[in-house]
């Protein structure tokens, strides 16, 4: 049984709740899913799923909280959109005060892609062997752009029309990563599929 969180201070928390059960029941991979607002509710933790939202607001109330460090601790974490922000070492934007969980060797650009207003949505591109979302279009809203990724970075998923990567992965011992600038499951369960997979290697266990 994987213990999964899904941070729920602010934005999408159903919609990841709802594609991580969906997942679980695809990929036959048990979980224990839980909603996680405190320092308290991530103990025990395998993998923490973190919604989009406002990175500022969701960096501020994870300092206040005491959540950074043990979040930092859990072997795997899956962001989308601003949760995505929040894991990456350098944010372009970033205000003075905030302090990120930085685990993902990546630059990012803040809403670079417009604000609400220039929300959209497209079929992406794969490049990863095993992960693939098919022909769904993903939504893009206020989201960040890739601008850096380290050497130890794999690119999943690029926009068809630039070549910009937008879901990527990093893999340390022990540990698994997922980030993406867009919102795969306000659409499909399929990213959070390849997180429990994945996940579940990276544990050393089999479904």
């Amino acid at each position: 049984m994987i213990e999964i969180g899904v941070l729920a201070l602010q934005g999408d928390v159903a919609e990841h709740l709802q594609a991580i059960r969906a997942a679980s029941a695809k990929t036959k991979i048990p979980i224990s899913l839980r909603t996680v607002r405190t320092a308290k509710e991530l103990e025990g933790l395998h993998g923490l799923l973190l919604p989009g939202g406002e990175s500022t607001t969701l960096s501020l109330l994870l300092q206040k909280e005491g959540m950074l460090e043990p979040m930092r601790e859990i072997p795997g974490l899956f962001g989308t959109c601003a949760g995505f922000i929040l894991m990456a070492k350098e944010v372009e934007g970033a205000v003075e005060a905030q302090h990120m969980l930085e685990v993902m060797d990546v630059k990012v650009d803040r809403n670079a892609y417009g604000s609400q207003v220039d929300s959209f949505e497209s079929v992406l591109e794969m490049t990863g062997e095993k992960f693939d979302l098919g022909k769904t279009r993903i939504l893009f809203i206020r989201a960040p752009k890739i601008i850096k990724t380290g050497a130890a970075v794999t690119v999943l998923a690029k926009l068809p029309t630039t070549g910009e990567p937008v879901i990527i992965e990093e893999r340390k011992p022990g540990r698994f990563f997922l980030g993406a600038s867009c919102h795969p499951e306000l659409r499909t369960s399929k990213a959070h599929e390849y997180f429990l997979k994945e996940l579940m290697e990276t544990l050393g266990a089999k479904a």
